[in-house]
């Protein structure tokens, strides 16, 4: 299943917590969602409450009109004194929001009305609302909620009285405090979302330390690594971090030094490979190029032992740049020789092309070498090498104490036997090199025969390269402005 598609069958939860965004911007969200929603219900919860607080004030409010109404008009209703019943509701009506006052005797009967009523009939008030003592009403241009009484005279019911309430200026003032706390309550959660996202980023900070420890660790940007000091979980994480950047730094300055020793492809083996440090190898298919001083035991004779150091470097310095730029590898420097190998430890199935293109930017960069040293009158050096192609052991050779990357078996002593068959400034290569692919195409070349060489019953059959023809065919010239020019500038 591909990412896309899980993607999309994910949950939208799970989706938010996968995206690339910040963790303080996620719990920011959260945070902001989670005061949002607790924030409503509490806001919903007070104007309910408010809702109901003010519906038992407007009750008690009416039943305690009503009742005092029914109180004050239980004489004159028994005494049918109507002139004092209508004094009475006219007095009662003078209230704020009462709209309208009935008394009805015990039949029924109407017997003194002031204001508005939807209610004429005793009988229809008491069968809409028998188990309470209010009844809501409205008509197109009113809005009410009427209150009624029993009015007795000594524990004897003689009438009903009726008190009416305008609900507009009642239910507006419950809006209004419905808008106050609904206004509150957006304030609130503004201020908390607000607020939320700087605590969010404060909480973080922490984790944006572990982040940014663990950037410079992937970047290898170890001197930008600041550790803060912290006594919590956080803070040992990031001693962690702090030890594993010093573990990796003092990695680095190994691997560079381990570099100057090895080539840096077979220190990358060594080091990546997890069984880089055991004894063994494997049989690998490449080209072994021996690169041999001419006259050495003299030079020595004539020069201080800094001094043939000194001259040494200054050719094998670019003699190990040209190996670099052809994919080789050295594999050892002894005394006065070089040897470098192709197709090891990486597989390069142009190995021969690799390697004959190296021997002859050898001998070019030791012209040209030669040349300066010749205008400065310093003494020079002159080389032959030697290349051959076949099957070779390629592994760790040695002891568990003390061991050495390095290929064995009869393709590399048969390169060092081409290599002493040279004459100075020649390239000999042996036929299983002629044979490597493209080999041909781009040399000319010059059948020696068949020559025997010490240590082998069969001989060997050397061909000479002939430089300058393949100069022509190839862009040495690009090499060599690579190695002299552009590398001395990196």
């Amino acid at each position: 299943m591909s990412i896309t598609n899980r993607l999309e069958k994910m949950k939208f939860s799970e989706r938010f917590e996968y995206t690339s965004l910040p963790i303080a911007l996620k719990w920011s969200v959260i945070i902001a969602c989670f005061i949002t929603f607790a924030m409503g219900i509490l806001g919903w919860f007070l104007i309910e409450q408010q809702a109901d607080f003010h519906q038992q004030q407007n009750k008690i409010l009416g039943s305690s009109l009503v009742n005092q109404l029914a109180r004050a008009s239980s004489e004159p209703l028994l005494a049918q004194d109507d002139l004092a019943l209508s004094l009475l509701v006219r007095h009662e009506e003078k209230e704020k929001f009462i709209i309208g006052i009935q008394i009805f005797d015990k039949e029924g009967t109407l017997q003194a009305t002031e204001g508005v009523s939807a209610i004429w009939d005793i009988r229809t008030l008491l069968n809409a609302a028998p188990d309470n003592n209010s009844l809501r009403w409205q008509t197109p241009n009113t809005k009410a909620i009427s209150y009624f009484s029993v009015i007795k005279y000594q524990q004897l019911p003689v009438g009903i009285a009726l008190v009416t309430f305008d609900r507009k200026p009642l239910d507006a003032q419950q809006t209004k405090l419905t808008n106050v706390l609904i206004t509150t309550t957006v304030l609130l959660v503004i201020f908390t979302i607000l607020l939320a996202f700087p605590l969010a980023f404060k909480l973080f900070s922490p984790i944006r330390k572990l982040v940014e420890a663990g950037d410079a660790l992937t970047t290898d940007n170890l001197t930008g690594l600041t550790i803060v000091e912290r006594k919590d979980e956080i803070g040992r994480v990031l001693d962690s971090f702090k030890s594993l950047a010093d573990d990796m730094e003092t990695k680095k300055k190994v691997e560079s030094a381990f570099s100057q020793f090895l080539s840096p492809s077979i220190a990358r083996q060594v080091l990546n490979q997890p069984k880089g440090t055991e004894l063994g190898g494997a049989t690998i298919y490449g080209s072994v190029l021996f690169c041999d001083v001419v006259g050495f035991t003299e030079l020595s004779e004539n020069l201080a032992p800094t001094e043939v150091g000194k001259l040494l470097n200054q050719y094998f310095k670019y003699f190990s740049i040209a190996a670099e730029t052809c994919n080789g590898t050295v594999d050892k420097f002894i005394g006065d020789c070089i040897m470098i190998l192709f197709g090891v430890p990486e597989v390069d199935e142009q190995h021969g092309v690799q390697a004959v293109t190296c021997a002859v930017l050898i001998q070019k960069i030791s012209e040209q070498i030669n040349a300066s040293r010749k205008a400065a009158k310093l003494p020079i050096i002159q080389f032959r090498i030697g290349i051959n192609s076949g099957e070779m052991l390629a592994g760790n050779l040695g002891s568990a104490e003390r061991m050495q990357y390095t290929v064995v078996g009869d393709a590399v002593n048969l390169s060092s036997r081409i290599c002493d068959l040279c004459e100075p400034e020649q390239i000999f290569v042996s036929r299983e090199t002629i044979e490597q692919p493209g080999i041909r195409s781009i040399t000319k070349h010059q059948s020696l025969g068949p020559i025997q060489v010490r240590g082998r019953k069969q001989p060997v059959y050397p061909y000479n390269i002939d430089i300058d023809h393949f100069i022509r065919q190839s862009d040495i010239d690009a090499y060599l402005r690579h190695i002299f020019f552009d590398r001395e500038n990196l």
